[in-house]
């Protein structure tokens, strides 16, 4: 077994294993898998972060094959865990912690780490090493009930990159950057309340979502709901700091799915409030 940084040729593989990993969690514990992304969005989000973030890449690799994959971002001195994945048939061998450890390095100079975490109590275990604080998740998803959009909330653009940044810089003291873009490149999209926050759709739920204070991000969770319109849309990585999205959701005739998984933190990550991360971005 081998673990060596990711290449480009990886990343097509990296997305298989990424795919068969969930799938074994949805068959182990239940909890949904994640909608699947076409191979284009998958390569263009593992493409972005290799180029951004290539010591943070890293892959398993065993008898020419890769079996896992981890990748860790750094955003203006915020580290975060966009991806750690084991194929189900390489599963508690030790190559996980293998793979965390190196992902753990790229960030041993960071002010704040950050980590979403599915409900494997495996994984569970092994970000508690690391010794950050495990707050619980839960999730609300469903076709949304009589949700009227506000007015004040609009479709957003390239214009709209400085907003997103401070709100950002507000919310968990650094920016996405260009994140925002391979969000939007892989279809995500952007809506904006002027001045005062940001929301992203994509794949059936609210991505990414972050504003100054609560009653944007009501508004923008709303019109979020809305957009979906007859369809089942999720919302992901509510805690109890997002009282304001749990009642949004309950307003909205969402279910709540309350063994989703946790957000884990360490050291200087903002207040995180109102605020609702991406899986990927974080």
């Amino acid at each position: 077994m081998t673990v060596r940084p990711m290449e480009a040729d990886d990343l097509d593989r990296v997305r298989q294993v990424t795919q068969a990993a969930f799938a074994g969690l949805e068959a182990a514990s239940g909890v949904p898998e994640p909608p699947g992304q076409s191979p284009e969005r998958a390569r263009i989000r593992f493409a972005h972060l290799l180029a951004t973030d290539p010591g943070g890449c890293w892959v398993a690799q065993r008898k020419g094959r890769v079996v896992g994959a981890a990748i860790a971002i750094l955003r203006e001195g915020l580290w975060g865990l966009s991806l750690l994945v084991v194929h189900p048939a390489q599963q508690s061998t030790g190559l996980g912690r293998e793979l965390l450890a190196r992902a753990a390095e790229y960030g041993s100079d960071a002010r704040g780490r950050i980590i979403l975490a599915s409900p494997d109590a495996r994984a569970l275990r092994a970000y508690l090493g690391l010794g950050l604080a495990l707050v619980p998740a839960a999730a609300a998803a469903g076709v949304p009930r009589a949700v009227r959009a506000p007015g004040e909330v609009r479709r957003g653009g390239a214009d709209d990159a400085p907003l997103v940044a401070e709100v950002d810089h507000l919310v968990r003291g650094a920016a996405h950057g260009a994140d925002i873009d391979k969000l939007v490149a892989a279809g995500h999209r952007l809506l904006v309340h002027p001045g005062r926050g940001y929301v992203t759709i994509g794949r059936g739920s609210v991505s990414l979502l972050a504003a100054r204070d609560e009653d944007a991000a009501t508004g923008l969770l709303r019109a979020a709901l809305h957009a979906a319109g007859d369809d089942v849309i999720r919302v992901e990585w509510l805690t109890a700091d997002q009282q304001w999205a749990v009642q949004e959701c309950h307003r909205a005739g969402l279910s709540f799915h309350l063994d989703w998984g946790a957000v884990l933190t360490d050291g200087d990550v903002g207040p995180l409030r109102p605020y609702l991360p991406n899986g990927a971005y974080l």
